[in-house]
């Protein structure tokens, strides 16, 4: 078994390059990405609402369009950033998984970002350092969950920690300039890092003010596309911030979707860690004494989050990415203290099943199986080649319609609890997705399929086309749907184009 001291001198990224154990990782990093992004789970609304289905709009069509995109708190970075993959997805395959596999594809490849970025902190200390922080930044359930996901967090928490790599490793000017650039996207992506951001720039700016213009300078080339990105959205560049910010934070529309405590974040961690967290945490101590502003920014970047009253977990990947990369560190540093010649293999080897125990028990386990049966049920109509309108009948939730989840542009129309007759009158869809025991109140139509056991999304379709109804003063356009929240509940209405 290869051994390797911990005080070995640095060892370079083109060494590593050539590599063979360091381009098995990465192999392997690929194929677990590639896994995540054909996957079939959608972790969280806003993967598709907020990010696809404007992506689609700008490569494809129609769309449903959220309350926060109609307010104009939301960038188009993102969206412009996926449009391209999507709109390729939607011309090879309609109706496929393919415009929604593509985006997550190129997150896979931004996730990369976290890999090389750990992989250069730890190879400023050892090849040892190097191959440990490699594995856990593949192979780390969260890390991994995340690296394929349409969600601003993780692709901001890339930049960060490329940015870190390339601010605290020795380098050329350039790099410094590059640290800017990904700084200022880890900002522009999720506003909300910015408390972390501003941390890690002080520390790697201090009093040299040829690094403060070399960092502005990137900062400043990233502001420059994503404000390009807004205007060709139709946008005011970076007035989304300002609008998120008073919508969510001062009018308080984000605690219509749950209100936490401060200590919320504390025990979802615990949640999902077990006793794990006991260990993880004295590492992370430990591998602060190399990279102390990390553990600061980690801590910092938890605290903002736990005052804001609505949390999602996703909210502090940067923290816990941060935490279990300082932990790898650390684990190499304590080994050493105990035995001159620590084994990487058994390090490793302890890693990788700490991450399998914690994404395989308690709360982690149902992170695996979030929604698949609203994506597999629009899967199905998407596949209908006669598909001429779909109706999402009395929904069991608020928002179910989705051009980017049907990868088709016909018409979607949704009928709530009170508008029965209307459904039942129409001839302007042959497909209806609604739940197994609400399909009795449309008759004509057969079951095409019902995936999964809760039967809780069906398709059914019925012979004959389309007969859209003229309109009429008054009448309502499913040509593209607003998604608002009421009395802590969404609704979806449509409007007119």
């Amino acid at each position: 078994m290869i051994t390797h001291r911990p005080d070995d001198v640095p060892v370079g990224l083109r060494a590593l390059i050539r590599d063979r154990a360091f381009l098995s990782i990465l192999a392997f990093a690929i194929v677990i990405r590639i896994g995540i992004a054909i996957w079939p789970v959608i972790h969280h609304a806003d993967e598709v609402w907020q990010y696809l289905e404007p992506a689609y709009h700008l490569g494809v069509g129609p769309w449903v369009m959220t309350w926060e995109a109609r307010e104009g708190a939301r960038s188009w970075l993102l969206p412009m950033l996926f449009a391209g993959p999507t709109a390729l997805g939607y011309a090879i395959a309609p109706g496929s998984a393919l415009p929604i596999i593509l985006p997550r594809l190129v997150c896979g490849v931004i996730s990369f970002g976290t890999i090389f970025g750990a992989v250069a902190l730890g190879a400023r200390l050892s090849r040892t350092h190097a191959m440990v922080a490699a594995v856990i930044a593949t192979t780390w359930f969260e890390i991994a969950y995340f690296s394929s996901r349409t969600l601003s967090e993780p692709i901001a928490t890339a930049c960060f920690v490329a940015a870190a790599a390339a601010l605290l490793v020795d380098r050329p000017p350039r790099w410094t300039v590059i640290g800017g650039a990904l700084l200022g996207a880890c900002c522009l992506v999720r506003f909300q890092y910015a408390p972390a951001v501003g941390i890690l720039a002080l520390w790697a700016g201090r009093l040299d003010g040829s690094r403060w213009r070399a960092m502005i300078l990137g900062g400043v080339g990233a502001a420059i596309i994503a404000g390009a990105a807004d205007l060709a959205g139709g946008a005011w560049p970076f007035m989304w911030i300002v609008r998120n910010f008073t919508l969510n934070l001062i009018d308080n529309r984000s605690a219509a979707f749950g209100v936490d405590p401060p200590w919320r974040y504390l025990v979802d961690i615990w949640d999902l860690w077990g006793w794990a967290v006991v260990p993880i945490l004295i590492l992370a101590v430990v591998g602060a004494r190399r990279y102390p502003v990390l553990l600061v920014a980690a801590v910092v970047n938890l605290a903002i989050h736990a005052l804001v009253p609505h949390k999602e977990y996703r909210f502090i990947l940067l923290t816990t990415t941060l935490i279990v990369l300082l932990a790898g560190i650390g684990s190499i540093d304590l080994a050493a203290r105990f035995r001159k010649t620590p084994t990487t293999g058994w390090i490793i080897a302890g890693w990788v099943l700490l991450s399998i125990a914690c994404g395989a028990t308690g709360d982690s386990t149902r992170t695996w199986g979030q929604n698949p049966e609203l994506l597999a049920a629009w899967r199905v109509a998407g596949s209908q080649p006669q598909a001429c309108g779909i109706a999402v009948y009395r929904p069991v939730e608020p928002i179910v319609g989705s051009y980017a989840l049907f990868g088709r542009t016909a018409p979607i129309y949704q009928y709530g609890d009170d508008a029965q007759a209307d459904a039942r009158s129409s001839r302007a869809f042959d497909l209806v997705m609604t739940s197994a025991d609400r399909a009795g109140d449309l008759p004509g139509y057969r079951l095409v399929d019902c995936p999964y056991a809760k039967r809780r999304y069906c398709v059914y379709a019925r012979p004959g086309p389309c007969v859209k109804a003229p309109r009429t003063p008054g009448s309502r356009s499913t040509g593209c749907w607003n998604a608002r929240a009421s009395n802590g509940r969404a609704r979806v209405t449509a409007t007119s184009r």
